[in-house]
């Protein structure tokens, strides 16, 4: 009980036996307790390795319009939406696909609310699982001394695009939930294993 309560940024490295799962969610807001889930990437991580060809990925149907705002941040169309799965369907196929693998994300916190809210809406149990914030772990290797930043801002919780460039990761797809999870799994095995091991 105690694992699903405890926020990501209490939490050090994972296990590194742990079958973690990268994930990200692209949203209608960024308030959790309102938005609805757009799309769904996540990939695998063991040994070392992103697995890719065991990737989830899941654009969730959705009628009403969506703010042109973020249109330009997720590029899902009103005729991306039309096409996707049944939201129920897509949470079902999700929680099915995760299992109790920990998951691992950039504002990881955000996106498991994200997802609980929809497994109520599809009436169906949050997650029980760890989780784990891609920018938690950077400060931590900062900490470590394996990446030095500017001292001023420490303890500042970087954005993705910074920890990619720290890393050495191209930002390729961001913006997209599969970009983004596959981003954040490169980053984490550059973090934790040095930045050949993403290579």
């Amino acid at each position: 009980m105690l694992r699903r309560f405890m926020p990501a940024g209490l939490r050090g490295w994972p296990p590194e036996d742990a079958d973690i799962v990268a994930l990200d969610v692209e949203t209608t807001g960024l308030d959790p307790a309102t938005a609805d889930i757009l799309s769904i990437g996540a990939v695998p991580i063991h040994d070392r390795r992103v697995l890719l060809s065991d990737r989830f990925e899941a654009v969730l149907r959705r009628d009403a319009p969506t703010h042109e705002g973020s249109v330009r941040i997720h590029r899902l169309r009103a005729i991306d939406l039309e096409h996707g799965l049944p939201p129920g369907d897509a949470m079902e196929r999700f929680r099915n696909w995760l299992g109790d693998r920990p998951i691992l994300g950039y504002c990881v916190d955000f996106d498991r609310a994200a997802l609980d809210r929809a497994f109520r809406l599809g009436k169906l149990p949050p997650l029980d699982v760890e989780a784990y914030d891609l920018r938690r772990l950077f400060l931590l290797q900062q900490k470590r001394g394996k990446h030095h930043g500017d001292e001023q801002h420490e303890h500042a919780l970087p954005d993705l695009d910074r920890i990619l460039e720290t890393v050495g990761i191209p930002a390729l797809a961001r913006h997209t939930a599969l970009g983004d999870a596959v981003a954040t799994a490169l980053a984490y095995i550059a973090l934790r294993y040095g930045r050949d091991a993403a290579g």
